[in-house]
């Protein structure tokens, strides 16, 4: 509440108006300030003019009364606390006009009590609390607009990520693009980072909305850590780092946690020691110990490296949402900065907590516990790295029989999704809505060639996923129907378990996840012929997309590299100073197929010696680079190059214009750079 109350006080006795506002301005705690008007047109136009805490209105007002100005100030949009003044008592009228809007209704007999005080603070409090409700509200549905957005934008980014991340696997796979595997693998690379940043994004907002749920399950820890060992292991080894898992105490044989989000937290930890850490060792270790609050034992999870280290101000920010240490961490390695906050919210949501020990230079040790369910009657035993945890196979080597149908509306995920289960030997049909799904189902059981698996996208036009699963089972077709969704809020596999589904697979498909998927429901077989796999007479199995458009793309682009090499004549010499590695190849790629000779520096001192060297026509240069600030490395350079070399910037952010000037420059380009844009630029 203000230590000044603003009164708007409407009165047309000036008598009283007198005798209120002496009462008021003899009051020491609170101090009053009043606006006096005589009519609801001139009220109107002091509400206009300035902001009240609080209005004083008579009853009786010529021909007006309190009533009609309560409707017009409610009818002006105004919301204030309106306390009715009056000359004498009456009850009826005291009802009519709390129902008309009013806080309270007092007689003016009771301006000098401390009735009327108490009436005044009490009605202005009312206003607080509605106004934070109201405030509450729209801080409610600014969240839910939130909320909403992010789940629409990860549907929309993980769609074209579905293709980019499946089709660059797909040319991988092809032995023929063996002289583009370094390429296609820098693609790969970096679709699955962007993958892992908006998954990162996602989860912080679940988790700020607090919507991200656990699935707790029995974990057997020593398959768990088998597999965790298995998929960071090759990430230590190509950093010539050595991975260890033990234990400092005998382990339970099995725990119960949700095994996906504690997989997330060891995974994030590990990735980020390899990262860090240039040489040595990363140790994972494990024990049981006992709380000592409540006596509960306890699962215990360290990873310590011997990388970098963190500065010992910097370790109470790295658990927060989009921290990273300065210097250190975000000009060599990038990322969001969501990474461990969200390890942290996962932990406590496990019921532990989370911490770091770090020397600057030596290494980190990040410790987190959770609780691991009642492990008292568990059989207690060292680790077994050797046994794998499940018998989920790869794509390469899994071969089932049977007829699958795929339904999708977007017909390069509709092949993309064929052609992953087609290397697993089973028949594969396609339908572009629910009503043909339908249609492709009915069809097959009338034929007596029901399809053993329909894996259906949920959001398609015509009839969605849902629906279409309804109208199968109305026709009581038992095939199993999983369902394919790029949405992750809180309770949907619940959701869509409960409407029939038998599975869920979540966008971009996970080649793993959908092994696991075609084993489970289809026959694994050594000989297809063993079982029928042929699809009935009428039914789609053409993805209605083009077989051999990657092939073409590929050939356009050798051959317009080809013909960029033999007719540009005009050579120019290039100096690219970007410190991401991948940029930094593809610019160079990009460039020297347009005929130009090109050299690379990875962090400024790089440029400088390059510069002093040789002299280049053109120097593109990123703003954010390890060692030096882009402006300043400008004017650096410009002291050993020519007035013919033209310094260009190279920025995912507009560089501001003045800045431009002041050093110098007059061209800029915007990230990503197209080939048309280097073009452009060099002819």
């Amino acid at each position: 509440m203000t230590d000044v109350i603003r009164v708007l006080l409407i009165e047309d006795d000036e008598d009283d108006y007198f005798l209120t506002a002496d009462y008021l301005s003899q009051c020491q705690e609170p101090r009053f300030d009043i606006t006096w008007v005589t009519n609801s047109a001139e009220a109107v136009a002091a509400f206009r003019c300035k902001l009240f805490d609080i209005c004083l209105l008579d009853y009786i007002l010529g021909a007006e009364n309190a009533i009609d100005v309560l409707n017009i100030i409610k009818s002006k949009g105004i919301s204030i606390p309106v306390v009715i003044l009056t000359g004498q008592s009456d009850a009826k009228v005291d009802e009519m006009v709390m129902r008309a809007g009013a806080a309270d209704y007092l007689t003016k007999s009771e301006i000098e009590t401390p009735r009327f005080m108490r009436t005044m603070r009490y009605a202005m409090v009312r206003r607080e609390i509605e106004n934070e409700r109201i405030e509450r509200h729209k801080v409610e549905q600014q969240n839910k607009a939130k909320d909403k957005f992010l789940a629409h934008l990860g549907h929309e980014l993980r769609t074209p990520l579905t293709s980019i991340l499946g089709y660059t696997e797909l040319l991988l796979d092809d032995a023929g693009n063996e002289r583009m595997q370094q390429e296609l693998s820098i693609i790969h690379t970096n679709g699955k980072h962007l993958l892992s940043l908006l998954n990162d994004l996602l989860d912080m907002s679940r988790i700020m909305a607090n919507k991200l749920e656990l699935s707790p399950k029995d974990i057997n820890l020593s398959g768990f850590m088998t597999d965790v060992h298995s998929l960071m292991n090759l990430a230590a080894k190509d950093k010539g780092l050595r991975l260890s898992i033990n234990c400092q105490t005998l382990l339970p044989e099995s725990i119960k946690a949700d095994p996906t989000r504690l997989r997330q937290v060891l995974i994030n930890l590990i990735s980020n020691a390899v990262k860090f850490t240039d040489s040595g060792n990363i140790e994972v270790s494990l024990e049981v110990f006992a709380s000592h609050s409540s006596g509960e034992e306890r699962l215990k999870f360290s990873v310590k490296d011997s990388g970098i280290g963190m500065p010992p101000d910097k370790l109470d920010d790295i658990f927060h949402p989009f921290e990273q240490i300065e210097d250190v961490m975000r000009a060599n390695h990038g990322g969001a900065g969501l990474g461990l906050a969200i390890c942290r919210e996962l932990v406590h949501k496990m019921g532990g907590d989370i911490s770091v020990e770090s020397t600057f230079g030596k290494g980190s040790i990040f410790s987190f516990y959770i609780d691991p369910g009642d492990i008292s009657e568990q059989p207690r035993d060292e680790l077994n790295l050797a046994a794998p945890s499940s018998r989920t196979p790869g794509a390469m080597n899994l071969h089932v029989s049977g007829r699958v149908l795929i339904v999708d509306d977007l017909r390069e995920l509709r092949r993309l999704t064929g052609h992953m289960v087609s290397q697993c030997h089973a028949q594969v049909a396609y339908a572009e809505n629910g009503v043909k799904a339908l249609e492709a189902v009915l069809m097959a059981e009338q034929e007596g060639k029901p399809f053993h698996l329909v894996l259906m996208d949920i959001h398609m036009p015509v009839m969605n996923g849902i629906d279409s699963l309804k109208a199968m089972r109305k026709h009581n077709c038992k095939t199993a129907v999983v369902a394919i969704t790029a949405a992750s809020r809180k309770g949907l596999k619940q959701s869509l378990m409960d409407e029939g589904f038998d599975d869920i697979l979540g966008k971009p498909i996970e080649k793993n996840a959908l092994m696991h998927v075609l084993d489970k429901y289809l026959i694994r077989t050594i000989d297809p012929d063993l079982v029928d796999g042929s699809l009935p007479a009428g039914v789609n199995a053409n993805p209605e997309a083009s077989t051999s458009h990657n092939d073409e793309a590929l050939t356009k682009v050798e051959n317009t590299q080809t013909a960029a090499l033999d007719d540009n004549d005009d050579v120019k010499r290039v100096l690219v100073i970007e410190d991401d590695h991948d940029a930094a190849d593809l610019m160079q790629l990009l460039i020297s197929h347009q005929g130009h000779q090109v050299a690379i520096a990875n962090t400024g001192q790089q440029a400088i010696s390059l510069v002093q060297q040789e002299q280049y026509d053109f120097i593109l240069l990123d703003l954010t680079l390890p060692d030096y600030h882009g402006f300043e490395l400008a004017d650096a350079l410009q002291q050993h190059i020519s007035e013919s070399t033209t310094i260009v910037v190279v920025s995912g952010r507009e560089p501001d214009v003045s800045d431009l000037s002041r050093h110098n420059i007059s061209h800029s380009l915007l990230k990503p750079v197209s080939k048309d844009d280097l073009s452009t630029l060099l002819s």
